[in-house]
């Protein structure tokens, strides 16, 4: 008997939930950059300006982070006072919780000692303290939505790490972006940033092919998941209805924002465009320009896909029933 598919028209109905997500995984990418860029900069004067870029871009990364996880929750008082309201630790909300709390002090804090201009070895003490907690915030955004543990495409395996990458890419291209913006007014001796950039596009080859490497390897689970029937009925940490969500994604309703979206603007576009940046030198902050901001674009497109495939729910299979049935008796 088939298999009964169940759907959900819940995910796909909003922007709050991707886009916190998305703000979220920003702003661990952007600290992260803020951070090692500060290291840096203790031996390269360039690498400190990055820095100081990258650290006010943070701030207000978590705070439209924050906004849209305010708009979202049905009482955002609870959400403020969220060690009072949340109490079951085993839920990953909960946890989160204290993870958006510790980063928020975090960034903040950073951010403080960076524009106070106070010792500058004490921040970047503070920043590398940091580190973990603001790289657990996007590890955070992929268990929140894999926890579920009966939707198909919200995979434990790989949406943490996923999500992660997609944090560090987008990270990368948003200091960048805002690097290449306001450099008129950074006052640097030297009027040519595309030394920086060209750096900064390296880094972000290197993590677009492992997020391509990511995204492929999901989805070839999923297609290679066997349908309805691989797992057992209650066993969830693989839910049934891998194929399905597969076919969801790259050929269903989602397609055209799967390979157009996050395929093609977020990763393909964008590998195409730092070959062209590194040819055609006068042009070369202008391509750089839009090639970060297409990167951004295919991360809040990443998120909004998985979570609009939340809608798609593991298939429950039920068996067929006799007991409506007479008996037969007799010849």
């Amino acid at each position: 008997m088939e298999p009964i598919q169940l759907w959900q028209a819940k995910w796909s109905h909003g922007l709050y939930v991707p886009m916190y997500l998305f703000f979220g995984g920003l702003t661990s990418g952007v600290y992260a950059v803020a951070v090692l860029t500060d290291w840096l900069g203790i031996k390269w004067h360039r690498a400190d300006t990055v820095s100081k870029v990258a650290t006010y871009t943070s701030i207000v990364a978590l705070g439209l982070s924050g906004f849209f996880l305010t708009i979202h929750l049905g009482k955002p008082e609870r959400g403020l006072a969220f060690p009072i309201f949340f109490t079951n630790y085993d839920s990953w909300i909960t946890r989160g919780g204290w993870i958006v709390g510790i980063s928020t002090i975090f960034v903040g804090l950073y951010v403080l000692l960076r524009y106070f201009g106070i010792t500058s070895w004490l921040r970047r003490l503070v920043g590398l303290i940091g580190l973990p907690v603001l790289t657990m915030l996007a590890i955070y955004t992929g268990l929140l939505l894999s926890h579920a543990g009966f939707v198909p495409l919200w995979s434990k395996q790989f949406l943490p790490v996923l999500f992660l990458n997609s944090g560090m890419t987008t990270g990368v291209a948003a200091v960048g972006l805002m690097f290449l913006l306001t450099w008129p007014f950074l006052k640097e001796p030297d009027g040519d940033p595309r030394r920086v950039v060209r750096w900064m596009s390296l880094a972000v080859v290197v993590l677009i092919l492992l997020e391509g490497y990511e995204l492929y390897q999901f989805m070839t689970s999923l297609a290679a998941s066997g349908g309805a029937q691989q797992v057992p009925t209650g066993q969830f940490v693989a839910p049934k209805g891998g194929a399905q969500a597969y076919a969801y994604v790259t050929q269903g309703a989602l397609a055209p924002w799967f390979w157009w979206g996050i395929i093609g603007v977020g990763l393909g576009i964008p590998l195409l465009l730092t070959i062209v940046e590194f040819i055609v030198s006068p042009w070369a902050r202008v391509v750089a320009t839009a090639k970060f901001a297409m990167i951004l674009v295919g991360g809040a497109i990443l998120r909004f896909v998985i979570v609009w495939g939340g809608d798609l729910k593991a298939p429950l299979p039920f068996p067929p029933s006799k007991w409506p049935i007479p008996p037969v008796t007799g010849g």
